[in-house]
């Protein structure tokens, strides 16, 4: 076997500090050992790429139903907004039935802006949390509860119409 000057055999090399040996003789085989013990890296990088994917996910979609609620709602309160405006108006005026047929439908009494902007908001299930009628507009808040993981945000929203 051949040596090199400082009588080291010359498969054996000193790189930065660490000896490293080569162990087989097939160049495409080469196996350098270190004084560091690699082994389980990658699965400890796999299972980190996990973690942040699986968050990534989580809040995307958790930003996905929040946008969605938000969007439902604001709808809910233009729907809202826009019947409690039609309460403004007189009821028109109907022709009396004849005495020989009964109305299919009883007269109900009209309900004011805020009762039926009450109603409509429940039909939407939402919170009707201000209503402020003038003769000429109706302005309503409307507000969700959201029963998420993790988190119960509130969400809220104004609208406002007049008589159509």
């Amino acid at each position: 076997m051949t040596q090199t000057a400082d009588r080291r055999p010359r498969h054996t090399q000193h790189i930065e500090g660490h000896r490293l040996r080569h162990t087989g003789h097939n160049e495409s085989r080469r196996l350098w050992r270190t004084g560091h013990n690699e082994k389980g890296s990658a699965t400890l990088h796999s299972l980190f790429a996990a973690v942040l994917l699986i968050t990534a996910l989580a809040a995307a979609t958790l930003w996905s139903a929040i946008s969605t609620a938000r969007h439902q709602l604001t709808a809910a309160a233009d729907l809202t907004a826009l019947s409690a405006a039609q309460s403004l108006t007189k009821p028109p005026t109907t022709a009396q039935p004849s005495a020989a047929r009964q109305p299919l439908i009883p007269p109900t009494t009209p309900e004011t802006p805020c009762t039926t902007a009450a109603r409509i908001a429940t039909l939407h299930k939402a919170h009707l949390t201000a209503c402020h009628p003038t003769p000429t507009e109706v302005t309503v808040g409307l507000s969700l509860q959201l029963n998420l993981p993790f988190t119960h945000p509130t969400l809220t929203t104004t609208a406002r119409a007049g008589p159509l």
